[in-house]
């Protein structure tokens, strides 16, 4: 197993983007035209939203008996990961679980914001009831042993197309899953957080009776 490392930012800035929704998210990121955003995965919990650090995950899967158990050092892994961190795997999409309760207990124990797997997850029932935060393409009961290898971790991947680097922010809420690269962070923040005071306003406006047309005009958004 490739090991690779991860450097992450501040907590303020984590702290800072657990309020943002990840459709602000969204907008910020095209302004910049970043391509950053994981849809179509599915949220167990959708009543929380998370923000962490991509610990990241690059893995393979195979048919039963592919590999041997040893291929797939799971507890090694949640071992190096710290509170905060958001277990981010590149499966490449396949319909095999990368992770169940047992997993997810041990990440929440240590303190693990949540996980992103565009493979699978199962024991949903487990998962839900430690309210641990999921977001997976798939939900299945097929296990990893013996058909999933972990090739490497903390180093670049793909999920769903998008660029995941260890350290990057991950937030996730009901509506979708969004990456923002390291590197542009606190920009991102900022230009969010002055989006998210202008929507306050453009709701008040509403509010007051105001209409949609006249909103957008006095405050320049939509």
């Amino acid at each position: 197993m490739q090991e690779g490392t991860i450097t992450r930012p501040s907590r303020n800035l984590l702290e800072g983007f657990k309020a943002i929704p990840t459709a602000t998210i969204s907008d910020v990121l095209d302004s910049m035209k970043i391509s950053g955003i994981v849809n179509g995965f599915r949220c167990l919990i959708p009543s929380v939203r998370i923000a962490g650090y991509a610990f990241t995950v690059k893995s393979v899967a195979g048919e039963r008996d592919t590999y041997t158990a040893a291929d797939f050092p799971i507890g090694q892994v949640i071992a190096k990961m710290e509170e905060g961190d958001v277990f981010v795997v590149d499966l490449g999409g396949r319909e095999v679980s990368h992770a169940g309760g047992l997993a997810c207990t041990a990440m929440k124990a240590r303190g693990v914001a949540g996980m992103v797997i565009d493979g699978g997850c199962r024991d949903i029932d487990h998962v839900l009831n430690i309210g641990f935060p999921a977001y997976s393409r798939h939900v299945c009961a097929t296990g990893a042993r013996s058909r999933v290898k972990i090739d490497a971790i903390n180093v670049p991947i793909e999920v769903a197309g998008i660029r995941v680097c260890p350290g990057d922010i991950v937030v996730a809420d009901a509506t979708s899953v969004a990456v923002v690269p390291s590197a542009v962070a606190q920009k991102v923040l900022e230009e969010c957080q002055s989006r998210e005071e202008l929507e306050g306003q453009f709701v008040a406006n509403l509010n007051k009776g105001g209409t949609f047309e006249e909103s957008h005009k006095k405050l320049g958004i939509l």
